[in-house]
């Protein structure tokens, strides 16, 4: 998916019917994810999403996204800034790290994967282009097929 901005407002209905979906399907059983505003005297200066969503075979997770917001047309657009999914399954009582996506170091250029083996150890980065990021969506289900396949709690 091209990187562009979009309506905040569009974005959040993205976000929450897309969470939706997936909640009627039975492959989330927790939306813990919100929206938070930063505002100035002259409006609306950051969006972050922050939370984590559990899936039904123990996986979570975790996400912190930052938004650069703008005004245009008269509405306020958004563009992700900063990406962070960390996704784990919940297993023998501990945490399985799974996967990572971040660029956590720099501009959305840095984007990387962390790559971990079944026993939850980092093996390795690889970069990610923007484009080839997933989805959401794409991540939630990544997570609950890796929490069925690791037998999460």
């Amino acid at each position: 998916m091209a990187r562009r901005w979009i309506a905040y407002e569009r974005y959040r209905i993205i976000h929450e019917s897309s969470l939706e979906g997936l909640i009627a399907e039975g492959v989330v059983t927790v939306d813990g994810t919100r929206f938070i505003e930063t505002q100035t005297l002259d409006g609306l200066a950051r969006v972050d999403l922050i939370g984590h969503i559990e899936t039904a075979s123990g996986g979570i997770l975790h996400v912190s996204k930052r938004l650069a917001v703008r005004r245009r047309y008269g509405r306020w657009h958004v563009l992700t800034a900063l990406y962070n999914y960390h996704a784990r399954v919940v297993r023998n009582g501990g945490f399985v790290d799974v996967f990572r996506y971040d660029n956590a170091h720099g501009d959305a250029g840095t984007l990387h994967r962390h790559i971990y083996d079944s026993h939850g150890t980092e093996i390795g980065e690889e970069p990610v282009r923007l484009d080839e990021l997933p989805p959401l969506s794409r991540l939630v289900r990544d997570v609950e097929f890796y929490a069925h396949y690791l037998g999460g709690d």
